[in-house]
């Protein structure tokens, strides 16, 4: 069964919707929409057809034109009206949320994950590409521009309610076909600000409890004493994020018993790196080990997930949380207030491999650090790829 790349629930086999989305067409309140989404919406009209009690054989009507307009009607998931691309259910969908504070990387990590995920396709025998044009529009126009072209950092993500709030669309790729079958990719950014202060009213965040993965960012460069330590070492940093535990705690509580699988991501690893050279025993010993998983990046060598190096940067970067203060996250993992167990797992990632100055992107320019192994974990937990 496939997901819809919207509320990241699953589509149901015995429902289908479908919706008008000619924009010349008459706009109708939509409850439904409404429901996953900050603001009221008005869409096309909208069919929803049922499998009547008990008919196994129930197969859905051919989508026929909207009433209003006589425009062909598009599929929809069920749930929240969300237009699907054609085809849609026929595929695979694994669907990714970013969470975080504020300032701990989540959408330049998206950009550059994806120019990373477009390389690794060779290996997997398929080319990723832009599944719809609002995907591609958005990419290149919040993510690709700021950072490839005008070599400079992207602003915060907007709070959903805002005008400008693009993260309100998902950002869906079309993996082509792997093992067999047809393969989708949707991620939805979040601001830092809303999970910090989650509001009253989150219906628009709903999807989280349903995505198969979440990404966590944690940013160490908001433990104060790693910040002092850098000073001379690396530029000082503009914006600096809350609290990381009670993030993960608005988050758990937004999850409820739900269980998504947690990658918790230790991001711009490459402040960390830095350690080695600070006048600090402790430190600079740790982060000079040449054995370390964490000094070494392995993820772009094959299109498998590397399980063995995984699990040991795993426990690595466990003991560096410990190290920098951020324990109860851990904790908070291994033991949730929920008592539903979390399939998580822990990495170390950097975005652009070297700390920026201010707005602009270090002269050295973007070198990514592991940005691939969050995501491979997740592909293979799911069944994409294999492991090695």
């Amino acid at each position: 069964m496939s997901k819809c790349p919207n509320c990241f629930q699953l589509l149901p086999t015995m429902q289908y919707a479908w919706v008008c989305e000619n924009p010349r067409c008459t706009k109708y309140p939509d409850q439904a929409a409404s429901r996953y989404s900050p603001t009221p919406v008005k869409r096309g009209k909208v069919l929803v057809a049922t499998a009547p009690p008990g008919d196994p054989t129930w197969r859905p009507p051919i989508a026929g034109d909207c009433p209003s307009c006589a425009e062909p009607l598009s599929e929809a998931c069920p749930h929240c009206h969300w237009g699907l691309i054609e085809g849609w259910r026929g595929g695979h969908t694994v669907c990714v949320a970013m969470n975080g504070a504020r300032a701990t990387g989540k959408s330049v990590f998206i950009a550059v994950l994806i120019k990373q995920l477009q390389r690794m396709a060779l290996q997997w025998h398929t080319v990723v590409g832009f599944a719809d044009a609002r995907t591609r529009d958005t990419y290149e126009r919040v993510y690709e521009t700021p950072l490839f072209a005008e070599r400079g950092l992207m602003g915060p993500t907007p709070a959903a309610i805002t005008d400008n709030a693009y993260q309100g669309a998902p950002l869906v790729f079309d993996l082509g076909m792997i093992g067999g079958q047809r393969r989708f990719l949707a991620i939805r950014d979040i601001a830092g600000e809303e999970m910090e202060r989650p509001p009253a009213e989150a219906g628009h965040l709903q999807f989280l409890a349903h995505a198969n993965a979440i990404f966590f960012m944690f940013d160490p460069l908001a433990v104060a004493n790693i910040r002092e330590k850098l000073v001379d070492l690396i530029p000082a940093q503009l914006r600096v994020g809350g609290d990381p535990l009670t993030v993960l705690g608005n988050l758990q509580r937004l999850v409820g018993r739900r269980s998504p699988q947690v990658a918790v991501v230790l991001s711009k690893f490459d402040a960390l790196h830095a350690l080695r050279n600070v006048d600090d025993v402790q430190w600079s010993g740790i982060m000079s080990n040449a054995g370390a998983a964490f000094l070494r990046d392995p993820s772009e060598d094959t299109g498998a997930y590397a399980a063995t190096d995984g699990l040991l940067l795993n426990e690595e970067v466990k003991s560096l949380l410990y190290k920098l203060g951020g324990g109860g996250v851990v904790l908070a993992m291994e033991n949730p207030q929920s008592g539903v167990p979390i399939q998580h797992q822990f990495f170390a990632v950097s975005a652009l491999g070297e700390s920026p100055d201010g707005q602009r992107l270090n002269p050295h320019g973007i070198a990514p650090f592991r940005c691939l192994d969050p995501l491979k974990w997740v592909l293979h937990t799911n069944g994409v790829i294999p492991a090695t």
